[in-house]
């Protein structure tokens, strides 16, 4: 699992992921929202396993295309919130 990277330049967000993953998808899922442009971080939290908190850089990408990025996966989600 990926863990939050914490630079001052960062916003980071959360995402609520309207879908159970199992250990072995929920690393997948985690590594490939990494991949999306401008995201520096990402990880699913082990207590509420739902929610998803995304580092990313705001002079590269915007929050709405973090999420559009993680809903074109297939992956039905939502901002609930900035950090």
């Amino acid at each position: 699992m990926n863990t939050l990277a914490n630079t001052s330049c960062d916003s980071k967000i959360v995402i609520h992921i309207n879908k159970k993953l199992d250990d072995q998808h929920r690393s997948q899922f985690s590594d490939g929202v990494t991949k999306i442009d401008g995201v520096v971080s990402a990880a699913l939290q082990e207590k509420c396993p739902q929610l998803m908190i995304v580092a990313y850089n705001p002079l590269k990408t915007k929050a709405v295309k973090v999420v559009n990025g993680i809903r074109n996966t297939g992956m039905p989600a939502q901002l609930i919130s900035w950090l």
